[in-house]
């Protein structure tokens, strides 16, 4: 008798101490995503880069969670101006490992689906640039990857869909920090981004 009572004491404590731990799924995501340039030169018209996207996330909580992710994601853009002084035709391609730490709310909780909304501040770290250009003025700022930062900051908010073991997400990223790192005082360049991903939950 006092074995079952230790028994039923031991597992009442485990059931206790379970249900402190918050909600936790981990797992892959891919993605495709189009980036564009923005920059406060005249006469410059930005247009898109596309490209596919990886990685992998964790959700900490339910209704209210926590989503730190490690993606690897192809930022930049392209630039042209048909200014006879200052041409430009360029384009900027920066690879990079980036880190969203988002807070996301479920809107609608039901059996087998939920809606969601996350935001959260992103950070970036570049592996890979690249700088082609097939036509640029002497005075136009961007000449080499040294004019690229390898780190930059941005803010990402958006919403999706969880499915089952599927969650499925359509992001906004906005460029919050420089990406040019060269000499020029009165330039700015950032870097916007849309994407959409699909991730699978282990657990």
């Amino acid at each position: 008798m006092k074995k079952v009572i230790i028994l039923l004491l031991a597992l009442g404590l485990n059931g206790a101490i379970f249900a402190q731990i918050p909600a936790f799924s981990i797992g892959p995501k891919i993605g495709y995503n189009t980036s564009k340039l923005s920059t406060d030169a005249s006469d410059v018209s930005s247009s898109l880069n596309s490209n596919f996207q990886f990685g992998a996330f964790v959700r900490l909580g339910n209704k209210i969670y926590i989503q730190p992710e490690v993606n690897y994601v192809t930022k930049g853009g392209k630039l042209h101006s048909d200014d006879p002084n200052n041409p430009v035709d360029q384009k900027i391609t920066v690879n990079t490992i980036t880190i969203p730490l988002l807070l996301g709310v479920k809107i609608l909780d039901l059996k087998l689906a939920s809606v969601h909304v996350v935001a959260g501040p992103v950070a970036s770290y570049a592996i890979n640039k690249d700088i082609g250009a097939t036509n640029l003025g002497s005075t136009w700022p961007v000449k080499t990857k040294d004019d690229i930062n390898n780190a930059s900051w941005a803010i990402q908010a958006g919403a999706g869909v969880d499915l089952l073991m599927f969650t499925l997400d359509v992001r906004y990223e906005i460029g919050m920090s420089q990406m040019y790192n060269g000499t020029a005082s009165n330039f700015s360049l950032k870097n916007n981004l849309l994407n959409v991903s699909l991730g699978l939950k282990f657990l």
